[in-house]
């Protein structure tokens, strides 16, 4: 049958004002707020609320104001449950953690109480989180803060505005290494760094350690990070290599994450974007 064009329309103004919800700051917004950030009428985006009150894509709070509902969240869990899972990235980490001499690892973005990473997957090779020197307090805030770390900054650039603002207001857990950027305005102008160069590189972040990540996309949403730590004594002066291989690794997962099955290639084989002579000498 041929596509009805009102049933088109109407079906597109619905994703611009469930995306709008994304992109505002903050998570409950009036009609005529969703109006201004959407382009459509008012009246047209009222509807669209009501209607989808009933499926629970949104809850309306009293006065007057809405936010996405479980309906919305349970579409976004049923996606996130249909990606890859460890036994099919595992075999891209272990060849990564491989080629390195590293300890990769495969974080996922998780919104629980604002944006975290969880840890999904990984491949220590002669190292482990013990290795780390961390407390296991330390461990878990450290390893769930996005702004503590390569991986972290990789996750941050790719969020949407408002979410990205609010990993800029959190502090810096207690534990981290003296590398780590606590100046907000550093660290939203290490963010842009990420966003041109597509991956990041840190130094004593995590105490005696230097990790390089990169970002593992869904489409244009960030999923989770790929990310490579090694004892700075350890990791090679010129970080061509963990940072091409660790890219490759993210763009092979972010096709399987896509769907779409990679072409086997090896992951120091990549042509990828020029490494800057800066990231080239360790600090």
């Amino acid at each position: 049958m041929p596509e009805r064009p009102l049933g088109t329309a109407h079906a597109r103004r619905v994703m611009l004002v469930e995306r709008a919800f994304t992109q505002l700051p903050g998570p409950v917004h009036g009609p005529s707020e969703l109006a201004g950030a959407t382009g459509l009428d008012t009246t047209v985006v009222y509807r669209i609320l009501q209607s989808g009150l009933t499926s629970s894509t949104f809850v309306k709070v009293p006065p007057g104001r809405y936010r996405l509902g479980p309906g919305a969240a349970q579409v976004g869990i049923h996606a996130m449950a249909a990606t890859p899972g460890p036994q099919t990235t595992q075999p891209v980490l272990d060849r990564l953690s491989r080629l390195l001499d590293g300890f990769a690892i495969l974080w996922v973005l998780s919104p629980y109480g604002g944006p975290r990473k969880a840890h999904a997957a990984s491949s220590p090779g002669r190292y482990g989180f013990d290795a780390l020197g961390l407390t296991a307090t330390q461990l878990v805030e450290l390893g769930q803060s996005l702004r503590v770390g390569a991986s972290g900054r990789v996750i941050a650039a790719h969020l949407a505005p408002p979410m990205a603002a609010s990993v800029l207001a959190e502090p810096v857990p207690a534990g981290a290494g003296p590398g780590a950027i606590a100046d907000s305005a550093m660290f939203a102008a290490a963010l842009q760094r990420v966003r041109e160069t597509g991956y990041a590189v840190a130094r004593g972040e995590v105490l005696g350690w230097t990790s390089v990540a990169a970002p593992v996309l869904w489409g244009e949403a960030v999923y989770g990070a790929v990310t490579v730590l090694k004892p700075s004594s350890l990791m090679p002066r010129d970080l061509s290599l963990p940072i091409t291989a660790t890219a490759a690794a993210a763009e092979r997962l972010s096709l399987l994450v896509s769907g779409v099955e990679p072409i086997t290639r090896s992951l120091e084989g990549r042509s990828m974007r020029r490494i800057p002579v800066g990231d080239r000498v360790a600090a």
